[in-house]
């Protein structure tokens, strides 16, 4: 992204909203400049307009301001924000509850088998975890992880592996044996799932 519309969003960040006049002087540019950069920004969905700006005689200024799309560019602090949050949630029954509600995203009711384990698989990929399924020679599922969306929050609090073992679980619908784990410094966090869910 170039650092005009970089600047626009930042600006609308500070101020909420502006129109393309008032973000002309504070950037120095000319206004049909700053109309150009949110023509573009608008149409990659970073902002929107908010309501026509009547002042005087003349055409209405219209007024920008960011997408919920933009306002995810900028800093985050949620590992922060789980690291003082873990320690209130590591009981075993906890981890299973929240384990259940994230499951349920999936949308995995009345789904079965292949069906079931591809859909889980799909679900894990969405959020980040590089999920695939392996098949074993003893009949057994496994299911192997390469990317830990929290790798550095585990690393401190391992209560978060619980929650991956409760969440496959859940997903997946049968019991599950981590043999396996990144935060032990294995290349990927594996799972054999019971051979009954395929």
């Amino acid at each position: 992204m170039s650092a005009t519309r970089t600047r626009i969003l930042q600006i609308l960040r500070e101020k909420g909203e502006a129109t393309a006049i008032e973000l002309a002087a504070r950037l120095d540019l000319r206004t049909v400049t700053i109309r150009h950069h949110l023509r573009a920004l608008r149409a990659d969905g970073l902002v929107r307009e908010v309501r026509p700006l009547r002042n005087g005689r003349g055409r209405p200024r219209m007024v920008f301001t960011l997408t919920e799309a933009a306002n995810r560019l900028f800093p985050r602090n949620y590992e922060g924000l789980v690291r003082h949050l873990l320690p209130l949630t590591v009981s075993p029954d906890k981890i299973r509850e929240v384990a259940c509600r994230m499951s349920q995203e999936a949308h995995l009711h009345g789904r079965i088998g292949r069906d079931r384990l591809s859909a889980a698989v799909a679900f894990l990929n969405e959020k980040g975890y590089l999920a695939r399924l392996e098949a074993s020679e003893d009949g057994s599922i496994r299911v192997e992880i390469r990317n830990c969306p929290y790798l550095e929050v585990a690393r401190e609090r391992e209560e978060l592996c619980a929650l991956d073992a409760a969440l496959i679980e859940e997903l997946f619908g049968a019991p599950a044996e981590r043999f396996s784990c990144i935060v032990h410094g294995d290349p990927a966090c594996r799972y054999r799932i019971r051979s009954e869910v395929a």
